[in-house]
């Protein structure tokens, strides 16, 4: 009877440690969660970006950094896989990847996001594979990339872009069967890929200036990307442009 009694006071003591180890784990990952930073990419919706903005923007609890974003509607072309997409302009010093490094040229430099080659399809229609996209970004600076300038429809809103290559229109025919001319597909350079889920393409916000001239396409701010400390602080921020 009194060994039956040690036995299961032990097993209760037992159960209390693991307990509470269990919420020495969870407060520790709370801890560290409440201490690392995260970027978030949001859309401005109606909102303009000015001063006013700004300074309402910097009031939500965690904020550290609020980067301007421009988007650029292009064609992306890897061997036969194109893809609509959109280049986002912006300061490099927003990553770390590639930071300073803003001063490129004309040629796009493209921070790829692990995700961003997502989407694309060949000339018959086959979406790209997992592996056929991780083949092409791990090929880095070495990948060949090149883009076409898109048109913005103005029935559609900001987000919403219209192509005017399409996937499978990058030669120009006369008539069946005669080639007369490529349309003009420009090459870009793949500076960094960035780590995480990211399905955005990023460039330098000097060459996104440059694309909008050409384009003729107005520079406007259509998001904004985040750096917010705390994983809660980081839902709470995603509310308010909601």
């Amino acid at each position: 009877m009194k060994k039956n009694r040690i036995d299961s006071f032990t097993c209760f003591v037992g159960f209390l440690l693991i307990l509470a180890l269990f919420f020495s784990i969870k407060l520790f990952a709370g801890i560290q969660d409440g201490k690392k930073q995260y970027l978030a990419l949001v859309s401005l919706g109606d909102l303009t970006y000015d001063d006013d903005f700004l300074k309402k923007a910097k009031k939500i609890e965690g904020i550290k950094e609020i980067w301007p974003v421009v988007e650029i509607p292009v064609t992306i072309k890897i061997e036969d896989y194109t893809k609509t997409t959109v280049f986002c302009g912006i300061d490099l010093n927003a990553f770390t990847e590639i930071s300073g490094q803003d001063n490129l040229g004309n040629t796009p430099r493209l921070l790829l996001g692990s995700n961003s080659l997502e989407n694309m399809k060949d000339s018959n229609g086959h979406a790209i594979s997992k592996k056929q996209q991780n083949k092409y970004l791990k090929m880095g600076e070495q990948l060949a990339i090149t883009y076409t300038l898109d048109s913005i429809d103005s029935n559609k809103n900001s987000t919403e872009y219209s192509s005017s290559v399409s996937s499978s229109s990058f030669t120009a025919m006369d008539n069946p069967g005669n080639n007369i001319s490529p349309v003009s597909c420009l090459p870009c350079k793949v500076a960094a890929i960035l780590p995480g889920e990211d399905d955005q393409i990023y460039i330098p916000l000097s060459q996104a200036r440059i694309l909008c001239s050409e384009s003729g396409t107005a520079l406007t701010v259509t998001k904004v990307l985040l750096k917010i400390k705390g994983k809660t602080n980081l839902e709470n921020a995603k509310q308010h442009f909601e």
